[in-house]
């Protein structure tokens, strides 16, 4: 059994009888290409083989789920694990001042690597149980124990059996530096010296080295944290490392209105167009975010295969502004959505951010141009496909078979675009029953067959402990920045870019 580095057992060992095929019987299928309708569901080494009636003698398991709800798992298509432990860490602070408290700036709490492997195992745990069954990953993780921490990460997927890209997050400047020129000068900051980029590409190629089809559910990706946070030298040499290994690349695209700014001093203006000179908007890159996003931009994001990955809820906390998914869905931008890190939006449950993502465009626009439950469903379903490149989202011969079954009681039979409706405003996750991940089942009448939950959370609980304890600490050395950092908040409000977002 791994444990991640660590000496408790978090797991409970490994799986039981492993089956080949299974059938869901007597299910009513939603799938939004579909009929919603009673149906079979035969399952076969991993994949949905068929859908239709009178299936039951054709598996070597048969799971009964007459009167449930069968659905495609959720997508979480953007978060970062090592912020599942500080769970309402910060509020009323805006995004840069939060950025130097919960990550960058010398504030942010260190994790070992079994650390890292409790706080991924904590988030698991909330999102298999809540329904979501694929998610990326963009750990950030301590450089003395690189290597070390990212593998725990990995395991801890691994172990649970749930589907994740493992985004390896970097950069090769502090925080500061990502800010435009001049905005801020304050002797009080510390500036440290960036870790020169062969040093970064050496790691980055080890780690692909040790994971590339190494676990057919777990696959490493790059995630180098942002444009303005990597010097141009970096952010190219991982483009083409993803591109010449093959590898998904994850990076944050305009989530603050200064860098616009910055875009505009260090790329000579647009961001999106100069990620098309980089060649770097193709359908292995996602980009979380994107809410200073201009209307130029859109339209040439729409040409390319990029998926944007919507955060609506840590986009609200944080108050970033909010990202126009509608209007980029209308131009054919690929949206999918996360729920980004616990620390700024303090759950990694995809109901609450299906939810948000329906209603956070319905002011200031008239209702024709408010997205629909069926709409936001697809962003998680299918536009979580392509930031995840499987045949995930539907329950269809040839998809993966990442489902769950919702029992009946406070989600109700309807028609289906009532279902659509319960799920996006009336659903948290409370109807979630059984969840199966490749056609193995890893929730089952609301208990995980793999994974010993209670020890997780015990591990939860003692770390946490210790992060809470260095708080103090840690609130001295942003306190010591904080009146530079209430500038900069004043200073980015008088920024003009152009547009606006609410």
């Amino acid at each position: 059994m791994v444990t991640g580095g660590g000496t408790s057992v978090l797991l409970a060992g490994p799986r039981g009888i492993v089956v080949s095929s299974t059938v869901i019987s007597g299910a009513l299928v939603f799938d939004l290409e579909a009929p919603f309708a009673q149906a079979d569901v035969l399952i076969v080494d991993g994949r949905i083989d068929t859908v239709a009636a009178n299936l039951s003698g054709r598996g070597d398991r048969v799971i009964d789920a007459n009167g449930s709800i069968l659905m495609p798992g959720l997508i979480n298509a953007h978060t970062h694990s090592n912020q599942t432990i500080e769970k309402g860490l910060a509020d009323r602070l805006p995004l840069d001042s939060w950025m130097v408290l919960a990550s960058y700036g010398g504030a942010g709490a260190r994790l070992s690597p079994h650390d890292g492997y409790v706080s991924a195992s904590l988030g698991i745990v909330e999102m298999l149980r809540t329904g979501t069954t694929s998610v990326v990953d963009c750990v950030r993780v301590d450089r003395e124990r690189w290597h070390e921490s990212m593998d725990a990460v990995a395991t801890a997927y691994v172990d649970s059996g749930m589907r994740a890209t493992v985004a390896a997050q970097f950069a090769d400047l502090d925080f500061f530096a990502s800010l435009p020129e001049g905005i801020l000068d304050s002797s009080a900051i510390e500036r440290r010296d960036p870790v020169p980029t062969p040093i970064i590409m050496t790691e980055l190629e080890a780690f692909l080295d040790r994971w590339q089809g190494r676990h057919p559910l777990v696959v490493p990706a790059l995630g180098p944290s942002s444009l303005p946070r990597c010097s141009t030298e970096l952010f190219a040499a991982s483009v083409d490392l993803a591109r010449t290994r093959g590898v998904a690349l994850q990076t944050h695209l305009l989530s603050a209105k200064s860098q616009v700014v910055v875009a505009q001093e260090r790329f000579g203006g647009s961001t999106v167009d100069y990620l098309a000179r980089l060649e770097a908007l193709e359908s292995w890159v996602s980009l979380a975010h994107g809410i200073w996003i201009s209307d130029e931009e859109i339209a040439r994001l729409a040409e390319t295969d990029a998926v944007l990955v919507h955060n609506p809820v840590s986009n609200l906390k944080l108050g970033a502004g909010v990202a126009p998914a509608p209007a980029m869905s209308r131009a054919g931008v690929t949206i999918a959505l996360g729920s980004d890190g616990a620390s700024s939006n303090d759950s990694q449950n995809m109901f609450e951010t299906v939810k948000q993502a329906a209603l956070v465009h319905r002011t200031g626009t008239t209702s024709d141009a408010w997205p629909s439950a069926m709409d936001v469903l697809g962003w998680c379903w299918m536009g979580g496909a392509k930031a995840m490149d499987r045949p995930l989202g539907r329950i269809a011969p040839g998809y993966d078979a990442d489902v769950v079954l919702l029992k009946p009681g406070h989600l109700q039979t309807a028609p289906k675009e009532i279902v659509a409706q319960q799920l996006v405003y009336g659903e948290l996750g409370s109807s979630v029953d059984t969840v199966i991940v490749d056609g193995d089942v890893i929730l089952e009448d609301g208990e995980f067959t793999v994974l010993d939950e209670a020890g997780i959370l015990g591990e939860a609980q003692a770390l946490a402990d210790r992060i809470w304890a260095g708080l103090p600490e840690r609130q001295e050395r942003f306190n010591a920045v904080k009146a530079d950092l209430d500038t900069l908040e004043q200073a980015v409000a008088r920024l003009d870019v152009g547009f606006e977002r609410p």
